[in-house]
């Protein structure tokens, strides 16, 4: 059987601890003297189990014997480790050292397999376990222990004020946490707002710039519409007395002098060969004749308009 040592230190679950004895059961609290205050280390189990208490006071002892060392209870690590085997008798023993040790009693007559029924724990020395319990210790459980197979509650003891400055210090934590998250996200806020805008800025240059080709488009667009022709022109009338006039004379030609041309809007002039027979205004309809002086005919072509609509 595997021995605990209590209130020095020892190596469990690859850290360096201390066991305290702590106190369980339903008269846990009954017998304490004015001087001791339990703190409540474990609380109710699930299974009914009743809270696990330590000494304060001796707990303060160890903070000064062995500072910086982690304290757990006896029983909380024994039924972290579930080696607390209920219903085979009233009371359930682990000796510590030869003769003497700590046992558990369950309520007499009662349900000894439930744990809401464990009434207290103390220790026993000589073999002799108090409260008058009249069967042989031997009768008793045994509570074996591997201490290289232990494992740690997951929270150690504390007293009410290290609770207090434990709670302090999650909620100061909490809080700059919070802070933090709140900075962040100010700080993401801000970049993404600087980025939307800058979007913003580029989206609405762009749509300035497609607003302005807009316009120009709607401009030419409007002088386009303004030189559109109504009616495809019909020139045929005029090329025909052209045609006619050239049939005549081969070599007339077109005016030489600055200002004097020829379209089909205003009118086109031609000048014979010299010597020209023939008034040919009487031969060939719209057209107009005068003599110049070099004996040559100056004929006049008046347009045909015609146009075809669309």
């Amino acid at each position: 059987m595997t021995q605990l040592q209590l209130s020095v230190p020892i190596e469990v679950d690859g850290q360096e601890i201390i066991i305290l004895r702590d106190t369980i059961g339903s008269d846990a609290l009954a017998a304490t003297s004015e001087d001791q205050i339990f703190t409540e280390i474990e609380p109710r189990g699930v299974d009914g189990r009743p809270p696990i208490y330590i000494d304060e006071n001796a707990l303060y002892k160890l903070r000064e014997s062995y500072p910086g060392i982690t304290v757990y209870g006896l029983w909380q690590i024994l039924f972290a480790n579930n080696l607390v085997t209920l219903g085979l008798s009233e009371v359930v023993i682990l000796q510590t050292d030869p003769g003497s040790g700590q046992y558990l009693r369950m309520t007499p007559q009662s349900d000894w397999s439930d744990p809401a029924n464990i009434l207290k724990s103390s220790e026993f020395f000589d073999n002799n376990i108090p409260d008058a319990y009249d069967d042989e210790i031997d009768k008793a459980s045994l509570i074996k222990v591997d201490v290289s197979s232990l494992q740690l509650p997951s929270s150690p003891a504390f007293t009410r004020i290290e609770l207090y400055e434990k709670q302090k210090h999650e909620h100061t934590k909490r809080w700059y946490v919070a802070a933090s998250i709140c900075i962040v996200m100010a700080a993401a806020f801000g970049v993404y707002n600087y980025a939307m805008q800058t979007v913003y800025k580029i989206n609405m240059s762009e749509y300035e710039s497609k607003k302005a080709q807009a316009r120009d488009l709607e401009q030419r667009t409007a002088e386009l519409l303004k030189e559109r022709l109504l009616v495809i022109p019909d020139d045929s009338g005029t090329i025909s007395r052209i045609r006619q006039l050239l049939a005549y004379d081969p070599l007339m030609r077109s005016p030489t002098l600055t200002g004097q041309q020829n379209s089909f809007t205003s009118g086109h002039v031609f000048i014979s060969r010299k010597k020209f027979p023939t008034d040919l205004a009487r031969k060939v309809e719209g057209v107009s004749s005068q003599l110049t002086a070099n004996l040559e005919y100056q004929f006049n072509v008046s347009p045909v308009l015609k146009g075809v609509g669309y």
